[in-house]
C-alpha cells in the first residue's frame, strides 16, 4: 500500500468516494472527501460531499467552515451565508464565522447584509475592533454617517493610540461634515505618527472641504512625496488643480489606471481624474476614452451592489406623482404647521435640479448671507419621499396619499429635528438635487419655503454627469444614453410641478447667472426675502465647508468659463443627444424654455 503522501489528489479522492459508498456514516472520511475535492479545485462538488457529511454532525464547525468556502467559490453565497450563520451558532466563541461571512459581505458589496451580520457581531464579540469596523463600514457604504462615525467611537475605545483607527475616524467625520471633530482625530494622529502619508492625505482632504486650498495641495503633495504610487492622493490633487498636472504626475496617473491590480474603485477615480487631464490638455479623444472606461467600471461596480438604472421605474414616476398629488391635501387637517415646530426653528431653502446644474454655487450665494447657513445635500427629504413612492409602487396611489395624510406633520418634524445645530440663522440651505422630485412634497411641508429650481444647458449637464463619479443613488450616471433618458423625466416631472405651482418655484438659468451674477443674485435674494449684502456678490470669497465636486470651482469668481464645453465633444455625446430628442428635450431652445 503506498503511502498517502504518494497518491496523486485523483487517487485519493478515488479512495475516499470508496470508503463513504461503503460506509455511508463515517463521517471522517466525507469531511475529508469534501476537503479532498475543495483542494483539488471543484467547490461544487465539495460542497456535496460536506452537505452529506454534515446530515450525520450538523453542527460539526470545521466541516460547516469548509462547506461555507465549498459554497461562496463555487457561486452559492445565499446558501453559504446561511451556513455561516450555522456555524456561529455552533460556535459562538470563534469570530472566525462572522470574519468569513463579512468578508463574503464586503466582496460582494452587500452592504445590508454586512449590516445584519456586523450587528449580531459586535452582539456576541463586544470587544472586537474587526466587528465594530464592520459595523461601521456597513453604515458608511449606505450612507448612513452618524452611525458610521458613532460605531467607529468603539473602535477608538479598544485601541486608543491607533493611528491607522485615528486617521480612519477622521475620514469618517469628514464624510459626515463633522471637520472640527475630524481636525481633532488628526491632531491626536499627528502626535503619536507624524507624516504618514495617510494621515497627510487625510488633513488634505480636510483641507481641501474647508478652504484651505494651498495647504490641501501641499498636503496632497507631501503624501504622494512618502507614496508615489498613493492612488486617492493624485485623484484630489487632480481634483484641486482642475486637471492642471505635470507629465509626471500625468504619467502616473496613467500607469495607476491602466494597472489591474489596483482597486477598481481607485482606478475609477483615477480614470475621471486622467480624463480631466487630458481635457485640460485638449486632448478631447483620449480624455472622453479615459472617461468611457471609467464609467465603465463604475457600472460594473454599481451592477455588482445591485444599483442598476431601471428606466422602466423612472419612467413611470411623473405618473405616479401627478396621481399622488393630483387634489390638494387639506393643510388645515392636517395641522402641518401646528405644535410640532421648536423655538427659533430656522426656515428651509430648497435648490434643486440636475446635479452640475449650479446648484452649488446658487447654495453659495445664499450661504454668503449672514442670516443663512449652507447644509449642503441634506439626507432627511430624500429618504422621505423614498418612503412615499415605494408605498405608491407597492399599494397604490390611494394608499400614498392616505401616508400623506397620515404621516405629513411627522414628516415635517422629522425634516426640522434633522436639520444641523446654528445659531444665529434664520435660513438653512438644503441643496439636494434630487429634491426636484419633492417639490410637491415641499409645498405640503413646508409652504412658506422657497424653492430655487436651477437649469443649464442638457448637453452641458449630461457631459459634467459623464465625466464624475457619481453616488450610487445616480445609476443613470454611467451611460450617455441613461443620463438623456433620466434628463428627460426630469424634464416631466419640473413640468408637472411648475403647471402645478406656478408662482411658488424660481427657476434659475445658469447661464444668465453666470454672464450677469449681479443682476440675477439682486433677483434671487429678492425672491428668498433676504437683504442685499456685499458677500452674496462675492461668494468666492466666503471661507465655509464645501463637500461637492464644485468645491473648487464655486472659489472663484462668478464667470461663464466652464459653460459650452460640451461643444468641443459633439461628435462622442451624439448618445446623449439622442437620447435627449427621443425624450423631448429642447436641446437647442435654450435654458429658459427647458427644464
Amino acid at each position: 500500500m503506498e503511502r498517502p503522501e504518494a497518491l496523486s489528489p485523483a487517487e485519493v479522492i478515488r479512495l475516499l468516494r470508496n470508503k463513504v459508498a461503503r460506509n455511508p456514516g463515517d463521517f471522517d472520511a466525507g469531511l475529508m472527501l469534501g476537503s479532498a475535492l475543495y483542494k483539488a479545485g471543484d467547490p461544487a462538488a465539495s460542497a456535496v460531499a460536506l452537505k452529506a457529511a454534515l446530515r450525520l454532525q450538523p453542527s460539526h464547525y470545521q466541516g460547516l467552515m469548509l462547506l461555507a468556502r465549498a459554497e461562496a467559490r463555487s457561486g452559492q453565497l445565499p446558501a453559504a451565508q446561511e451556513t455561516l450563520a450555522r456555524a456561529q451558532r455552533a460556535e459562538p466563541a470563534d469570530p472566525q464565522a462572522w470574519q468569513v461571512a463579512a468578508a463574503l459581505a464586503v466582496d460582494n458589496r452587500n452592504w445590508e447584509q454586512l449590516l445584519e451580520i456586523a450587528s449580531g457581531w459586535t452582539m456576541s464579540h463586544g470587544d472586537s475592533t474587526e466587528a465594530w469596523q464592520a459595523l461601521s463600514r456597513a453604515h458608511f457604504e449606505q450612507s448612513h454617517f452618524q452611525e458610521a462615525i458613532a460605531a467607529f467611537q468603539r473602535v477608538l475605545q479598544l485601541a486608543p493610540g491607533n493611528v491607522s483607527h485615528l486617521v480612519g475616524a477622521a475620514r469618517l467625520a469628514i464624510a459626515g461634515q463633522h471637520y472640527e471633530l475630524a481636525q481633532q482625530y488628526l491632531t491626536t494622529a499627528q502626535q503619536v505618527q507624524p507624516g504618514s502619508a495617510e494621515l497627510l492625505y487625510t488633513q488634505g482632504r480636510l483641507q481641501h472641504m474647508t478652504g484651505e486650498l494651498e495647504a490641501a495641495e501641499a498636503s496632497y503633495r507631501q503624501a504622494i512625496k512618502k507614496n508615489p504610487a498613493f492612488a486617492n492622493a493624485f485623484v484630489e490633487l487632480g481634483t484641486l488643480k482642475e486637471g492642471r498636472l505635470d507629465d509626471s504626475e500625468l504619467a502616473t496617473v496613467r500607469q495607476l489606471f491602466r494597472d489591474p491590480s489596483v482597486h477598481p474603485e481607485y482606478r475609477v477615480m483615477l480614470g475621471f481624474t486622467l480624463g480631466d487631464a487630458l481635457d485640460r490638455r485638449k486632448d478631447t479623444v483620449q480624455a472622453f476614452t479615459a472617461w468611457e472606461e471609467a464609467n465603465r467600471i463604475n457600472r460594473s461596480i454599481s451592477e455588482q451592489e445591485g444599483f442598476v438604472y431601471q428606466s422602466e421605474q423612472v419612467e413611470r414616476e411623473p405618473e405616479l406623482l401627478s396621481g399622488i398629488f393630483s387634489e390638494p391635501f387639506d393643510v388645515d387637517t392636517l395641522n402641518i404647521t401646528g405644535h410640532i415646530d421648536k423655538a427659533g426653528q430656522p426656515r428651509p431653502i430648497f435648490v434643486v435640479g440636475m446635479p452640475r446644474s449650479g446648484t452649488t454655487l446658487v447654495e453659495s450665494i445664499l450661504a454668503s448671507h449672514s442670516d443663512v447657513y449652507g447644509a449642503g445635500e441634506l439626507p432627511a427629504l430624500y429618504d422621505i419621499y423614498e418612503e412615499l413612492l415605494a408605498e405608491a409602487r407597492g399599494n397604490g396611489l390611494e394608499a400614498a396619499r392616505a401616508m400623506v395624510r397620515r404621516e405629513a406633520m411627522a414628516w415635517r418634524k422629522r425634516y426640522l429635528d434633522a436639520l444641523p445645530s446654528i445659531s444665529n440663522r434664520h435660513s438653512v440651505v438644503d441643496k439636494q438635487p434630487l429634491n426636484y422630485r419633492a417639490i410637491g412634497l415641499i409645498r405640503l411641508l413646508f409652504p412658506d419655503s422657497p424653492v430655487i429650481y436651477t437649469c443649464r444647458s442638457s448637453m452641458d449637464v449630461g457631459l459634467s454627469i459623464y465625466r464624475h463619479k457619481f453616488s450610487k443613488n445616480w445609476p443613470c450616471a454611467h451611460s450617455l444614453s441613461d443620463i438623456g433618458h433620466y434628463y428627460g423625466v426630469h424634464a416631466r416631472i419640473i413640468d408637472l410641478w411648475i403647471d402645478r405651482y406656478p408662482d411658488s418655484i424660481y427657476r434659475l438659468s445658469h447661464s444668465r447667472l453666470v454672464k450677469d451674477p449681479e443682476s440675477e443674485i439682486r433677483r434671487l435674494l429678492a425672491h428668498v426675502k433676504l437683504s442685499e449684502q456685499a458677500d452674496c456678490f462675492q461668494p468666492h470669497q466666503t471661507k465655509r465647508p464645501i463637500a461637492t465636486f464644485s468645491s473648487v470651482q464655486v472659489r472663484q469668481p462668478v464667470s461663464a468659463a466652464f459653460a459650452g464645453k460640451a461643444q468641443r465633444y459633439a461628435s462622442q455625446l451624439a448618445p446623449l443627444r439622442t437620447a435627449l430628442n427621443r425624450a423631448g428635450v429642447d436641446i437647442d431652445g435654450g435654458e429658459s424654455e427647458q427644464a
